[in-house]
């Protein structure tokens, strides 16, 4: 029974495996017959292709970000299609004309351009069928140049008005942009100065914009000792009162002042304030110039009281 059992086998595996090698090609050619059939068939791809802006006007440029992809249903022989890449397209559209504005464009298969030659065609735009294109014109526009200062100078030491030249810049850009700016700045490195110096230090516009010009530009800044300057007869403004007006008692204050010399010089009108929530007495709170240190207000405090219970 066994001998039986063994030889059935014996016969069943020479009928599977016996003359493989034929096997194997008839299987090959079985599936290179299938392939050369599906590819020559009509079969589809999609693809993510680039959009472009084609006749952009001069002085007109693109505000915000420029449209970047649509999906594509492209058709043709498998075989063509196999070694398509997004690149071989692009989805153009054409602002040629336009003025200053938002545009509203409907793509179409018509404008998407293939630039290989084999043959195949595009029968639909999935994604991103409708496109909106805001156009801005180009200005150009003088604003002042000013000074950052990076570190602190010496102990004992304050850094006066700088000069600087060129003292205005000359940008271009978009009139949205342009119109948020009111000036430009440079990086000055004032750290551990105690004496009078000059840099060459680049001008940093903003993004989006270009410099016309002068890239760069000289500063020259006085460092000195300390001077320290008193300003009497400050008068103290109430602001941001609630519940009507109010009189100050006393009305006026002496304000000290410790900076460069010709910072000092360029401080004044002081201005000096006081904020009331009610009557009582405020702390008086000095607009200080920029790098100029506040030594002394007298009096500190001042008494403010609404108008008509003074009266």
């Amino acid at each position: 029974m066994a001998r039986r059992v063994e030889m059935e086998l014996r016969g069943r595996l020479r009928r599977l495996f016996g003359n493989l090698g034929l096997k194997l090609l008839a299987l090959l050619l079985a599936i290179l017959f299938w392939f050369f059939i599906a590819m020559g068939r009509e079969a589809y791809r999609d693809f993510d292709v680039p959009i472009e802006l084609e006749g952009l006007p001069g002085g007109i440029i693109v505000n915000g970000p420029e449209p970047e992809t649509a999906s594509v249903h492209v058709a043709g022989k498998g075989r063509d299609l196999i070694g398509l890449r997004s690149s071989d397209f692009r989805a153009v559209i054409n602002v040629g004309g336009k003025d200053a504005g938002a545009y509203t464009f409907e793509l179409t298969p018509s404008d998407v351009i293939y630039s290989g030659g084999l043959d195949v065609s595009v029968e639909a735009i999935l994604s991103r069928k409708t496109v909106i294109v805001k156009l801005e014109r180009l200005i150009t526009k003088g604003v002042p140049v000013k000074v950052d200062f990076s570190g602190s100078p010496a102990a004992g030491y304050y850094l006066g008005l700088p000069e600087i030249e060129p003292s205005k810049a000359t940008l271009h850009g978009s009139v949205t942009v342009l119109d948020k700016v009111r000036a430009v700045s440079v990086v000055v490195d004032a750290e551990g100065r105690d004496a009078p110096f000059a840099a060459e230090v680049p001008i940093r516009a903003p993004a989006g914009i270009t410099l016309v010009g002068a890239d760069e530009a000289r500063v020259t800044v006085p460092v000195g000792r300390g001077e320290r300057r008193s300003f009497a007869g400050v008068e103290v403004a109430v602001r941001g009162a609630e519940g009507g007006a109010y009189e100050v008692t006393p009305a006026e204050v002496s304000v000290t002042l410790e900076g460069e010399a010709g910072r000092l010089e360029a401080a004044g009108p002081v201005k000096a304030a006081i904020f009331p929530r009610g009557p009582g007495r405020y702390l008086v709170q000095v607009d200080v110039p920029e790098y100029v240190k506040l030594i002394a207000v007298t009096p500190r405090e001042v008494e403010a009281a609404p108008v008509a219970a003074a009266r």
